[in-house]
């Protein structure tokens, strides 16, 4: 049985992991402050599109050549790839990443559900 994931190291983990992506686009001068963001995002797309395909080829392995380890590992890149799309979104990035985070969390049982069938949470009809 798998160790259920607690709260403060999920937050610690992923606040490390947005560190590290701003202080490597830093590093590089990768800070974007003169492109539109369609150009920056654009110029980025095969970064996030070569991790999903990592990603999916390790997850579409045959069972004998599963690895949970690089599994997970893959995904975490995937993460490190869209974080760095926020970077280059600037405060826009921010602002949206905020939007996101409010919206989900202003979901609750009394306006949604969690459909088992589709294993999404949908909007009540109320």
């Amino acid at each position: 049985m798998k160790e259920p994931l607690n709260r403060e190291s999920f937050i610690t983990a992923v606040t490390k992991l947005a560190e590290s992506v701003y202080d490597f686009h830093e590093r590089w001068d990768l800070l974007n402050t003169t492109k539109s963001y369609y150009l920056a995002i654009q110029e980025r797309e095969e970064l996030l599109m070569e991790e999903i395909r990592e990603l999916s080829f390790e997850y579409n392995k045959n069972d004998t050549d599963k690895s949970e380890i690089l599994l997970c590992q893959e995904a975490a890149d995937v993460l490190y790839v869209a974080l760095g799309n926020m970077v280059g979104l600037n405060k826009e990035g921010l602002n949206a990443m905020n939007q996101v985070s409010d919206k989900n969390n202003n979901k609750t049982i009394k306006t949604h559900f969690f459909d088992k069938n589709i294993k999404k949470v949908k909007k009540l009809n109320i």
